[in-house]
C-alpha cells in the first residue's frame, strides 16, 4: 500500500516540475517578443516589469555570465551577485540552447526551479534568459496533482470492484452454473438443463449448446435403450417362431418313429404337416435373412424404368389361384395400362405380393381390388379389402417385427409377421412412404406411390 502512495507522490511532483518548466519555456519566448519591442533604459527595468507581470523570477545573464538584470535584487546590488556562468542551467543552455536545473538559491535562501535559454546577445544585449520558481509552487502544484491521482485511484478501485460484482454476476456464476451442469450430465443426469442468460454471446451460445447437447445425449440414450428393448423383444419373437414349426417337425417325427409310421393313413398326413412346417420355416429364415440385409444397408436396389401393369396383372392372377375362398372377389382396376415407373422391379412386385397375401389372409368375404392411379409425377398403388381392419392400437405396430392383429389367423392361413417390416423398408428406399387407411371390421387399405420420372433420361 506504501508503495503506491510513495510512487503517486513522486508522479504528482514530477508531472508538477514538467508542467513549471513548460510554463517557464513559454514565458522565455513570450518575453523575448516583450524584450524585442521592449524601449526600457536598462535590462534591470525590463527584467523587474516582467517579472511583476508574469510572478516569476527573472534574470538578464551577459555571454559571460556577468548578472546584468535580476528581478529580486535592486540594482544597486547587481555588482555583488555571484558570475552565473557555471550555474547548470547556463551551463546547458550554453550547449543546447535550453537548460534547467533545480538547485537551492543561495542568494535568496530557498529552492528554484530554473530554466535558461539562450538568445541573440548583438540583438538583444543580453545572453541568456532564466526565469525560476519557488519549489513551494511545485509543492503545492504536486498537491493538486496528488488530490486528482488519489481521485482517480479511488475512482479505478470503485469501478474496479463494480465490475467485480458484474463480473461475478455475467461470467463466474454462470461458468460455475456450466460446470455443476456438467459435472451432473457427466454423472448420467440427462434430465439436467442450463438455464442463464448472461448477455454474454459466448456463454450464452455455451448453454445453449450443452443443452442441445444434453437433449442429443438423452435422446440417443432413449434410443439405445428402445433398440435395447427391441432387439430383445425380436430375439424373444425369432426364437418362438422357430421354435413353433420346429416343436412340429420334431412331435411329427418321433410320433412316426414311435410307430404310426406303420399306418399308411397316419405317416402321409404327418409327413405333409411336417412339409409345410419346414416350408414355414424355410420362409420364416428366408425373411429374416431379408429384413436383416435390408436394415443393414446390404440389400442393394437395382432400379430402372419400366411399365408396372404386367407386374400388376400376374400378381392379380396368381392371387386369383391361390384364392379358395369362392365369397372372395379379386380385381385388377387400372384405368391405364402404360403405367411407367422407376423403381426396382423384383422389389415392388415383391410389396404387392405381400399385400396381396396379407389382404387374403385377413379377408372371409368381399372383394380384395388392386389399384393404380396417375398422380402428378408418381402412380399410386393401393391394394384395397373388406377384411377384418385394423384396430386403432394395433395400427401403430403394424410395419413392426413380428406383429400381428390376428396372432391365430396369422399362422393358421401362414405368414411370419414380417411382410409388412420389409414393404415399408422397400418403399422408403424408393424415397416414399407405405400409408393405411382402416375401419375395423370393415377393410383396410395400404396404398404407396412411386416416381414416374427417369433421372437417367
Amino acid at each position: 500500500m506504501i508503495a503506491p502512495i510513495m510512487y503517486t507522490k513522486s508522479l504528482a511532483l514530477n508531472q508538477a516540475k514538467d508542467s513549471i518548466i513548460e510554463k517557464l519555456r513559454s514565458h522565455s519566448k513570450t518575453f523575448m517578443v516583450y524584450a524585442n519591442s521592449s524601449e526600457k533604459d536598462t535590462f534591470q527595468k525590463m527584467a523587474e516589469e516582467y517579472s511583476i507581470a508574469s510572478k516569476l523570477r527573472m534574470t538578464l545573464i551577459a555571454a559571460d555570465g556577468t548578472v546584468i538584470g535580476e528581478s529580486s535584487m535592486p540594482m544597486d546590488q547587481l555588482s555583488q551577485m555571484d558570475n552565473h556562468i557555471s550555474r547548470p542551467e547556463i551551463v546547458e543552455a550554453k550547449d543546447e540552447n535550453e537548460g534547467f536545473s533545480t538547485r537551492y538559491s543561495n542568494t535568496l535562501r530557498t529552492e528554484f526551479i530554473y530554466f535558461a535559454k539562450q538568445v541573440d546577445q548583438n540583438q538583444f544585449g543580453f545572453k541568456y534568459v532564466r526565469f525560476a520558481q519557488s519549489l513551494k509552487s511545485v509543492e503545492n502544484l504536486a498537491s493538486k496533482y496528488r488530490e486528482f491521482y488519489y481521485l482517480i485511484i479511488a475512482i479505478i478501485i470503485f469501478v474496479i470492484i463494480v465490475a467485480w460484482f458484474v463480473l461475478k454476476s455475467w461470467l463466474t456464476d454462470p461458468i460455475s452454473e456450466l460446470t455443476k451442469a456438467a459435472n451432473d450430465i457427466s454423472q448420467g443426469d440427462l434430465k439436467r438443463r442450463v438455464a442463464i442468460r448472461t448477455g454474454v454471446i459466448e456463454i450464452d451460445e455455451l448453454a445453449d449448446n450443452m443443452n442441445k447437447m444434453t437433449i442429443a445425449l438423452e435422446r440417443g440414450y432413449t434410443g439405445i435403450k428402445r433398440m435395447e428393448k427391441v432387439r430383445s423383444e425380436f430375439l424373444g419373437n425369432v426364437t418362438h417362431e422357430l421354435k413353433t414349426p420346429i416343436s412340429s417337425i420334431s412331435g411329427y417325427i418321433e410320433t412316426l418313429l414311435e410307430g404310426a409310421i406303420n399306418d399308411q393313413t397316419v405317416n402321409v398326413a404327418f409327413l405333409e404337416r411336417s412339409l409345410e412346417n419346414a416350408h414355414r420355416l424355410e420362409e420364416l429364415v428366408t425373411d429374416l435373412v431379408e429384413i436383416s440385409r435390408i436394415e443393414t444397408g446390404e440389400l442393394k436396389m437395382n432400379f430402372e424404368y419400366f411399365n408396372v401393369f404386367d407386374i400388376l396383372n400376374n400378381l392379380t392372377k396368381d392371387a386369383k389361384q391361390r384364392n379358395t375362398n369362392k365369397r372372395i372377389k379379386i380385381d385388377l382396376d387400372i384405368p391405364d395400362k402404360k403405367l411407367f415407373i422407376y423403381g426396382d422391379k423384383s422389389r415392388l412386385d415383391q410389396v404387392i405380393s405381400n399385400l396381396l397375401s396379407n389382404a387374403l389372409r385377413y379377408t372371409d368375404e368381399g372383394y380384395i381390388k388392386v389399384k393404380a392411379n396417375r398422380r402428378d409425377d408418381e402412380i399410386v398403388f393401393s391394394i384395397i379389402d373388406t377384411g377384418i381392419g385394423i384396430t386403432q392400437k394395433s395400427l401403430k405396430r403394424v410395419f413392426e417385427r413380428f406383429y400381428r392383429t390376428d396372432k391365430a389367423r396369422d399362422r393358421q392361413k401362414g405368414g411370419t409377421g414380417l411382410g409388412l417390416s420389409i414393404a415399408k423398408h422397400i418403399i422408403e428406399a424408393h424415397a416414399s412412404k407405405i400409408y393405411v387407411d382402416t375401419v375395423e371390421g370393415k377393410g383396410s387399405s395400404f396404398s404407396f406411390g412411386v416416381t414416374t420420372i427417369n433421372p437417367e433420361v
